[in-house]
């Protein structure tokens, strides 16, 4: 990502401003190993993080939309959808390799000092994580084809590794955001299996809400993100097996 003060992190650079904080303190070329910067970043959350209500809503929509929360409900959907003992085992082998793997090397990356936080907010930061995330999606995808897995989870599995590369793409000029290309993309498939666009409606601009309440993103990076899944899991809905 961009260092605090870059077009990317614009609105970050304005909460370190209005904190008192200088640019130069959270760049990450001050800190060899990031822990550091992750010091001070904590240091600026804890000082203008949202204590009103909203701001609690915001913080509790932002964790349980997040990419692997909502990665592991889409598949769950699908696996009750097809309701076979087949389809409840590749999901797990999906899950495993697709979910829980990227999440973990993201948790080792934040013990390491290595990124900010679970959300690496800093764009140049994610070049990493994207790139195993595109591995670890891809294997899932691959084990599912080889393994004759149900379609409808092989064209899932496709199109979060395609939202993925995508998502790469993108992160090397822009910070995207992730929560609402994952959000979007996984109620286009709820939509799909259940036949209503409620959970579209309803959670996308929620967790797109929390991004831009929370700091994280601006609000054109949550509807880039957002406008990103649909258009993807859209495609892919159109190589699933009706009925």
């Amino acid at each position: 990502m961009q260092p605090i003060g870059c077009r990317g992190d614009a609105l970050t650079d304005k909460h370190v401003k209005s904190s008192g904080s200088s640019d130069a303190d959270l760049r990450p070329a001050a800190y060899a190993d990031g822990r550091g910067l992750a010091a001070s970043l904590r240091s600026l959350d804890s000082r203008t993080s949202p204590r009103t209500w909203d701001g609690r809503l915001a913080s509790l929509a932002s964790n349980l939309g997040s990419p692997p929360v909502l990665a592991s409900v889409a598949v769950a959907l699908i696996a009750l959808k097809l309701s076979s003992a087949r389809a409840w085992m590749w999901g797990s082998v999906y899950l495993l390799l697709g979910v829980m793997m990227p999440f973990l090397y993201v948790v080792w990356l934040v013990k390491r000092g290595n990124v900010t936080d679970i959300d690496v907010r800093l764009r140049k930061q994610r070049f990493q994580p994207l790139l195993v995330t595109i591995t670890c999606t891809g294997l899932a995808w691959l084990v599912l084809a080889l393994g004759v897995a149900p379609t409808t989870m092989i064209v899932v599995a496709g199109a979060l590794w395609f939202q993925a590369v995508a998502v790469f793409a993108i992160t090397l000029r822009w910070k995207i955001s992730v929560h609402a290309a994952t959000a979007a993309g996984a109620t286009t498939m709820a939509w799909v299996l259940l036949g209503t666009p409620l959970p579209l409606v309803l959670i996308v601009p929620l967790v797109a809400w929390s991004r831009v309440r929370l700091r994280r993103h601006t609000l054109p990076q949550t509807v880039a993100g957002a406008v990103l899944g649909f258009v993807i899991f859209s495609a892919a809905a159109t190589l699933m097996p009706s009925g």
